[in-house]
């Protein structure tokens, strides 16, 4: 099946929400295990960061880029990023279904996130992990970024985090 990797639309943002608000529904998934447990994310803070509102807001936002990565109508995953200033952008959130990984989408994305960015004139793609997402931290090396420092810091739902910060030159 081919995905389609494109900017997202309102719509997306729709489907975005009911695709977080079914994952949030089954406490066993790795969906909800790997993001919403691991890091302590009270249900209500994804409720929020995902409710059409604010999925709609990010996609019409000029400072954002969001994109969707979408196979026969269904949206499988999406990249968010935000420009921080004239030369410098953050990948703030990117997400895959998990029986989705290891078909080359997320790289697809992040290519796509670089190729608009160097259209754009940016120099720089920032990228936070959590210290211990192993497979957020492979992806992110295997694509060429360097880790700069590692930092812990307070979320907004008060939870300590632990983050590796990486960072890519754009050329």
């Amino acid at each position: 099946m081919v995905v389609e990797i494109r900017k997202a639309t309102d719509e997306d943002a729709k489907q975005l929400n009911r695709m977080v608000l079914v994952g949030l529904e089954d406490k066993r998934s790795e969906v909800y295990r790997e993001n919403v447990e691991k890091f302590g994310v009270p249900e209500e803070y994804v409720r929020q960061a995902f409710s059409i509102q604010a999925l709609t807001n990010a996609v019409r936002d000029r400072k954002q880029l969001f994109l969707v990565a979408v196979e026969n109508g269904t949206l499988v995953g999406f990249a968010q990023t935000i420009r921080q200033d004239e030369k410098v952008a953050e990948l703030d959130r990117v997400f895959l279904i998990p029986e989705q990984t290891g078909r080359g989408i997320g790289t697809r994305m992040l290519n796509m996130t670089l190729d608009v960015l160097r259209n754009e004139g940016f120099s720089r793609l920032t990228v936070k992990a959590g210290k211990d997402e192993i497979l957020a931290r492979k992806f992110y090396e295997k694509n060429g970024f360097k880790l700069v420092h590692e930092v812990t810091v307070q979320a907004p739902w008060g939870r300590d985090l632990s983050l590796a910060i990486y960072e890519l030159q754009i050329k």
